[in-house]
């Protein structure tokens, strides 16, 4: 029986000992995380005093910027430019197209003739109304090639009035 007791007070007196050691554990275990949670909350305060000083510096920037009657006006002055802008080129429009259509307007001719005021010259035909690069080679006697030779810059789609061809 004397062992009983002695093994019973020996269990009683290792009690103390391991709930202290788990309080120890335990301790320490909140001790690194409120440190953790101590560098965590500095890190958040720094960024937001970051972030504060962003927003302050936006607004003073803010502040420099020009009003909302400014940029109405701004942009009453911008719409009538434009205004005036799509103005000339209506204009300018209008005077192209008249300079193309004079520019395409046929020369002009003598009268009766359908050939062009100016006379053509030896080994030289003046394209008249309604002719055509193959009626013009016939009434030289030359071969449409040889024709086209004579005249490599010539398009026979884009004869006009009064343009003079080689044909010698």
């Amino acid at each position: 029986m004397e062992n009983d007791s002695i093994s019973s007070s020996s269990s009683e007196s290792k009690l103390p000992l391991i709930v202290g050691i788990l309080g120890f554990a335990l301790g320490a275990a909140g001790l690194v995380l409120g440190i953790k949670a101590k560098g965590a909350a500095q890190a958040a305060s720094d960024e937001a005093a970051a972030a504060k000083a962003s927003v302050a510096e936006l607004g003073a920037a803010l502040a420099g910027k020009a009003n909302s009657a400014d940029v109405q006006a701004i942009a009453a002055d911008l719409a009538a430019t434009k205004q005036a802008t799509e103005a000339n080129e209506k204009a300018l429009a209008d005077q192209i197209a008249a300079l193309q259509k004079v520019a395409s307007a046929p020369k002009a001719s003598a009268k009766g003739e359908g050939k062009s005021a100016a006379p053509a010259g030896p080994g030289e035909h003046v394209v008249a109304k309604g002719e055509t690069l193959g009626a013009i080679a016939k009434k030289a006697g030359l071969s449409l090639k040889a024709l086209q030779d004579l005249n490599p810059g010539v398009n026979a789609n884009r004869l006009q009035i009064g343009q003079k061809l080689k044909t010698k």
